[in-house]
């Protein structure tokens, strides 16, 4: 799509009283999304799989701005039709939805299921979403890389790679197969606004481990949300356990849920591969950090100066479009604890 047309598809998504249609808007960055958006005085559909938790979403967001669809199984043929011919106002699709492996079968129930069903919504949006011109993607970092390349601090993270592993070898284990879904899946998205004649444009958001609060305390439970169980595991460490030796790439959902939006805000964005990273982090650091806050509680010292991977990453680009700092580590892990406490009425 030229810059004009780039410019023409961004005023008609982000004009006053815009819809956004937001998939898996009850997810763990989904209702950061949703919660933003109406913040903002968008008016918002999210797609949730039964009444009750769109019923339950409806109650948390009190806002007459947001309105949601059952759509039980999003992966399936058509399951987005009857909406977007519900809603044909609706101007921006975020598919912030993220599938995970439910059985065994790595290659037919994540692999193939992740890019049919980005495949599918994308051929909704393109046959019923009538004014839709922008669609926003959550994809991930691990689009960008396999398993090996992830603990390699030669490697950088750069949004002009892809995961390098074949098929065959993309399937073998759960993690090598969630690695390969997210590249498929992307790769699936990106198939096809090149060879369809789309009147939409694509982005892409690719962060790294989603760390941070809940859009509302009460979501907070005794186990946290797949992303940040993590950290939950952390804070239940003995003070004689050892530290796992584990790391990464670290973003928080509050700047997931921004970049989104701005995705489809700034006319820069469109067609574009988002890396959205703050910092490395590790077990060790996030135990440093729960010792400096929270020193009540009883948790192992490990090596407070043991110094991490230096796994390297390169988001000028995003850091240049979107035009945001990025949360801290630190301040994120703070929040995350802050919120579990005050839920839990020790704070």
């Amino acid at each position: 799509m030229s810059a004009t047309a780039s410019t023409t598809a961004n005023t008609a998504a982000t004009g006053t009283n815009a819809t956004v249609f937001v998939a898996g808007a009850t997810g763990f960055i989904g209702k950061h999304v949703v919660k933003q958006l109406l913040e903002q005085n968008y008016y918002v559909v999210g797609s949730v799989r039964s009444k009750e938790k769109g019923d339950a979403l409806t109650v948390l967001l009190a806002n007459p701005n947001f309105n949601y669809e059952i759509v039980e199984e999003i992966e399936e043929k058509g399951a987005f039709d009857l909406a977007l011919k519900k809603f044909p106002n609706v101007s921006v699709f975020i598919d912030a939805a993220t599938p995970l492996p439910i059985g065994v079968n790595y290659d037919k129930q994540l692999i193939k299921r992740s890019s049919k069903g980005i495949e599918h919504i994308l051929h909704s949006i393109k046959e019923y979403g009538v004014n839709v011109r922008r669609v926003v993607m959550t994809s991930s970092i691990a689009a960008c890389m396999n398993f090996e390349q992830a603990n390699n601090p030669a490697y950088v993270v750069d949004p002009t790679k892809w995961n390098p592993d074949s098929h065959h070898a993309g399937k073998d284990t759960p993690v090598t197969a969630y690695f390969y879904a997210k590249a498929a899946a992307e790769k699936a998205a990106w198939d096809f606004v090149q060879k369809k004649k789309c009147n939409f444009t694509l982005t892409t958001i690719l962060p790294g481990y989603t760390f941070g609060p809940h859009a509302f305390d009460t979501n907070v439970s005794d186990v946290l949300n797949t992303s940040t169980e993590i950290i939950n595991k952390i804070a239940g460490l003995s003070p004689n356990d050892y530290i796992p030796n584990f790391g990464g790439l670290f973003v928080d959902v509050r700047d997931v849920a921004r970049a989104h939006i701005l995705a489809f805000e700034k006319p820069p964005a469109a067609e574009k591969r988002l890396i959205l990273v703050s910092e490395e982090f590790s077990a060790q650091t996030i135990v440093n950090i729960l010792h400096k806050f929270y020193p009540a509680l009883q948790l192992p010292v490990g090596e407070p100066n043991k110094p991490l991977l230096g796994l390297k990453f390169n988001n000028e680009e995003t850091r240049k479009i979107l035009a945001f700092e990025l949360v801290p580590l630190e301040t994120s892990i703070k929040d995350t604890f802050d919120q579990i406490f005050r839920a839990r009425g020790i704070l």
